[in-house]
């Protein structure tokens, strides 16, 4: 495993995994910016797979409206957007330029919801291609089937319907 890409993607991850610490995450008007900032770090095509369903988005756009439609259902739900980063469970380069990751999450529910105090944990499989072809380093794809459930036992609710 290159430890080139290993560094690449860990810097990748801090930097992704930051923006969903903001206080904006909960904000009804803030949330169209982080939105577009998470957007970026997905390549066009990528690809969600959430419980059996498959969403493919050909340009970041599309992925950035998926992101701030779920996060602003989360902020209507009072439940906020705020993840914490607990722990990059593994990364495992697949080739030199591409590799999978592990990321251990917390979900936080905003202060003043039903459900604050009550935060739940999961992990999603990330897909990373470093840059190549003009286009930026980026998510090729997701896996986010522990998302999606962690979140329905905790709160009866779901954010992919």
């Amino acid at each position: 495993m290159s430890p080139e890409l290993i560094k690449e993607v860990g810097t990748f991850i801090s930097a992704y995994s930051d923006l969903f610490t903001s206080a904006s995450c909960s904000d009804s008007e803030l949330c169209a910016e982080v939105a577009r900032k998470v957007g970026q770090h997905y390549r066009p095509g990528v690809t969600f797979f959430t419980g059996g369903k498959i969403s493919r988005f050909e340009t970041q756009e599309e992925a950035t409206k998926l992101v701030e439609t779920e996060m602003r259902k989360n902020v209507t739900l009072k439940l906020g957007t705020h993840l914490k980063l607990l722990q990059t469970k593994k990364i495992e380069s697949y080739s030199s330029t591409s590799a999978l990751c592990w990321l251990g999450w917390q979900f936080v529910p905003q202060k003043g919801s039903e459900h604050e105090g009550k935060d739940w944990k999961f992990t999603n499989v990330y897909g990373y291609r470093a840059a190549s072809e003009g286009l930026a380093a980026g998510w090729e794809f997701v896996l986010r089937d522990e998302e999606v459930e962690s979140m329905f036992a905790a709160t009866g609710m779901r954010f992919d319907d």
